[in-house]
């Protein structure tokens, strides 16, 4: 697939937050990807520093206090004895923007970084990232060319894919059979599943309802066939408001309506609570969330299961993907070769990828995705021995291209407390998508670009 490009605004006014000034299209076009073997890939470019060299990296997949990240960390430092991998926890995407940010105003920045996809473009555009294009040209091969392309704008690569998030349905499997509920393949079902559920227990929902997860309910319009930006050259098209995503908001609108979904976001206490107790019994996310499920609720190991996302349209299982990150190298950074070296280590090597399986993420890597197929399921739900090859087929059919716009955080703002609003108030939801569309638009054409109908 072509790399988007990075089309310029006419003017930038003056004091914005860098992802409304970001002038990049993320397009997260991942089609299927290859599951052949794949050889261990370097980098190419100039030679290492002569001394030893410490790489300060920020991450949240690789825990200092975890045994299996260090054990990545000390394996590098014995195949590469000059290198010594310091590790530096940090929080989600906009916390590690801000504070790179920061830090590279500072001129001190840590070498390698890790961030969501999506908030790579507003780091590109700031400046604050390395172009990595040659130093990264001898392991290209270890990834699939669509899955670079979540990191290559213009034809240059700014950071190596880390993992990918395949959407899937997980759910606690005992509950769903004790109340009846069929396993939804199709977002009907879901709903008379959750009528079902609730029905028999009122107490018992079959998900909750996070407002402020902006990036799933992009994902289910572009599932049910919207767009929610798109781009020509220096034009936007904005479609948070079009049809096929007005319909996904009525959908939602209904449930919460009807009580059949429980208004709580993610992972707050409440939240942990309920799934903890059964109240909660499933979550329409990514490969990931069974980790994240197991971090919370590790008492319910082997009550869940994972199966395909449910479709909007019977037979299509086409989806797109759901979060995933990249490693990055701060244009600042004082070890760029080492840092570029070891991020493609990490993510395209075949012994690098296998390893980052053990953390309980899908791997971007083409051996890591290989190496899935024969991997134990993840903790959560360790009697599922076919997770893998069902999250596999999920990426067959994870063919529907997300591109994000130059202001994410603008409807963010718009989008999150005004969709929770409505749900507590069970007020319109279509309001909340079309009062978001026209906060973008207002703000695309502030900020100097063409916005067409």
């Amino acid at each position: 697939m072509t790399p988007p490009t990075l089309p310029p605004p006419r003017r930038r006014r003056r004091g914005m937050m860098p992802a409304a000034a970001l002038t990049v299209a993320l397009a997260a076009s991942l089609t299927a990807c290859s599951s052949g073997d794949t050889s261990s890939s370097g980098t190419s470019g100039t030679a290492a520093a002569d001394g030893p060299v410490t790489l300060q990296v920020w991450t949240w997949n690789l825990k200092g206090n975890d045994p299996r990240a260090t054990a990545i960390t000390d394996k590098y430092h014995r195949e590469h004895p000059n290198v010594t991998i310091k590790l530096s926890e940090v929080g989600g995407t906009a916390d590690t923007a801000s504070k790179l940010l920061a830090a590279d105003q500072a001129g001190d920045t840590p070498d390698v970084v890790q961030v969501e996809y999506r908030g790579l473009p507003a780091l590109v555009v700031a400046g604050a990232v390395k172009d990595i294009t040659a130093d990264v040209a001898g392991a290209k091969s270890g990834i699939e060319p669509n899955i670079w392309a979540l990191t290559t704008f213009n034809n240059q690569v700014y950071g190596v894919p880390q993992d990918i998030g395949p959407m899937m349905f997980t759910y606690r499997k005992d509950l769903f059979a004790k109340y009846g509920a069929k396993v939804p393949t199709t977002w009907a079902e879901y709903a008379k599943a959750a009528e079902q559920i609730h029905k028999k227990d009122p107490k018992v929902y079959i998900a909750s309802f996070a407002a402020n997860q902006i990036e799933f309910f992009a994902a289910q319009a572009a599932q049910a066939g919207a767009r929610w930006w798109s781009n020509d050259g220096d034009a936007w098209k904005v479609g948070i408001d079009g049809e096929a995503s007005l319909k996904t908001a009525d959908f939602w609108e209904d449930l919460v309506k009807r009580d059949l979904v429980k208004v709580e976001p993610l992972l707050t206490p409440e939240w942990n609570a309920q799934v903890n107790d059964g109240r909660i019994l499933s979550w329409a996310a990514a490969a990931w969330a069974p980790n994240v499920i197991h971090s919370v609720a590790p008492d319910t190991s082997g009550k869940w299961e994972s199966a395909p996302l449910p479709q909007w349209t019977p037979g299509d299982p086409a989806v797109p993907f759901l979060g995933g990150s990249t490693y990055l190298v701060p244009a600042k950074s004082k070890h760029a070769k080492e840092a570029a070296a070891f991020a493609a280590w990490l993510g395209a090597s075949d012994e690098g990828s296998k390893l980052t399986l053990g953390l309980d993420i899908f791997p971007g890597g083409n051996a890591g995705r290989q190496a899935t197929l024969t991997h134990e399921p993840p903790r959560l739900m360790p009697q599922q021995k076919d997770f893998y090859q069902v999250a596999d087929q999920v990426i067959k059919n994870t063919t529907i291209p997300v591109t994000w716009g130059p202001n994410v955080n603008v409807a963010q703002t718009a989008f999150g407390d005004a969709l929770n609003t409505a749900a507590l108030n069970k007020t319109s939801f279509r309001e909340v998508y079309k009062a978001t569309q026209q906060a973008v638009v207002a703000d695309l054409q502030k900020s100097g670009y063409t916005v067409t109908k």
